[in-house]
């Protein structure tokens, strides 16, 4: 599957380049007897809707122009959404100052769940402000993070 990652990834950011949209995070899996491609799409003033279908009609002509793809395939392009996963460092330090839930692999200062303020993100791993203080984790020992939605009180 990895030649075929090498294969995909240029397409995919040829056609999110031409849609005017930024690539966030892509994965290539199985839906049944079909290939998945699940992308994702950002830009600084949200996804669209209209966005998504600009997007998946240039990552899709690509796809049937070049065919990298054996056999039926099945694309999803969408927003990360505002409960976003964290895959990337970047998405970390994009995330710095907002509220995070991480799951673990093996716990952290006696815990497999955290779920804080970020208030950091380096190459090795992120500090979170828990209710007990900060606590770093490292990014070997993160098995999934996300944004915590937190609606805006009015007023505020």
């Amino acid at each position: 599957m990895s030649n075929l990652r090498e294969k995909i990834e240029p397409l995919v950011r040829r056609g999110l380049e031409a849609a005017g949209v930024e690539l966030y995070h892509w994965e290539l899996g199985r839906a049944g007897p079909r290939t998945r491609l699940v992308v994702y799409i950002d830009r600084p003033q949200g996804v669209s809707l209209a966005d998504c279908e600009r997007a998946s009609r240039a990552i899709e002509a690509l796809l049937e122009q070049e065919d990298p793809l054996a056999g039926p395939y099945l694309l999803e392009v969408s927003s990360p959404g505002v409960e976003r996963r964290l895959w990337q460092p970047r998405h970390y330090r994009q995330a710095v100052g907002k509220r995070v839930r991480v799951v673990l692999r093996e716990p952290v200062a006696g815990r497999n769940v955290h779920e804080g303020t970020l208030t950091e993100a380096s190459e090795e791993g992120i500090t979170l402000e828990v209710s007990s203080g900060p606590v770093f984790i490292p990014f070997s020992r993160i098995n999934r993070a996300q944004l915590v939605y937190q609606p805006q009180l009015e007023g505020r």
